[in-house]
């Protein structure tokens, strides 16, 4: 792992290598495909791709395995580009997402007082964590100030300001399916702990510390709460700012 080089630095290094090595799969993709469907945004899929590779190689590279780290990268490059080509491909919705967050949130309840939506709270925080970093911070920063966010979040992962609007709406479609995941995965594993394990389960999957571990016979989990390019992110205040938003209905 290269965890003595400062993100921006990384950036700076290996973000043209990785942006050349995503044209040249993309040429070579359009032309095994014979074209790409029309929903497909060529330029978003080659920023998409390279900003995932670049996360992933910052996160996974080792040097000491004799792999160059530009190859390594072209690699990581290639394989995201046909995973962000195959979702472009199905048609988008344009609806405002927040909709479908609202519904994610509060499943069928039609209780929205205070108190219910506190309780969302903790499951929602949980789906951000499942964001990708860059993604945690361009949500950050847009709720933060939503005339600043893409200035603020392309000098943070020094990447152009014209990728920045997609990704915050590809985002808020993410959120509702993260959400579904959590609350699936919450009663998953709530099933598999005796009833005097419930509350202490409830309590630390949902709220607990930055990093967390439960263990039983069956089940062994670990949370790490932790941002590689921005640490000082608070994943409380982020959850509540959504909820904000949902509870506003913009």
């Amino acid at each position: 792992m290269m965890t003595e080089v400062a993100w921006n630095e990384f950036c700076r290094l290996y973000y043209k290598p990785a942006k050349k090595a995503a044209d040249i799969h993309l040429a070579r993709q359009r032309a095994k495909l014979g074209g790409f469907d029309k929903h497909v945004d060529e330029q978003y899929v080659v920023d998409a791709a390279v900003l995932s590779a670049l996360e992933k190689a910052y996160a996974k590279y080792d040097s000491s395995r004799g792999v160059k780290i530009t190859t390594f990268l072209s690699n990581i490059v290639h394989n995201e580009l046909v995973d962000e080509i195959k979702k472009e491909s199905k048609e988008a919705s344009k609806q405002d997402s927040i909709d479908n967050l609202k519904t994610a949130v509060m499943g069928d309840s039609r209780d929205t007082s205070s108190g219910a939506l506190e309780k969302m709270i903790p499951r929602l925080k949980k789906a951000i964590l499942k964001l990708s970093p860059s993604d945690q911070i361009i949500l950050n920063y847009y709720l933060e100030n939503k005339s600043t966010y893409v200035a603020r979040s392309a000098e943070t992962l020094n990447i152009p300001q014209s990728y920045i609007s997609v990704r915050r709406f590809r985002i808020f479609e993410k959120l509702p399916k993260l959400m579904e995941m959590s609350r699936m995965d919450y009663f998953k594993q709530c099933e598999e702990f005796e009833c005097r394990d419930f509350e202490i389960y409830n309590r630390s999957i949902l709220g607990g510390p930055d990093i967390i571990a439960i263990s039983s016979e069956s089940t062994s989990i670990e949370i790490a709460v932790s941002n590689p390019i921005l640490p000082s992110l608070d994943y409380d205040k982020m959850a509540r700012d959504v909820m904000k938003l949902i509870e506003a209905g913009i």
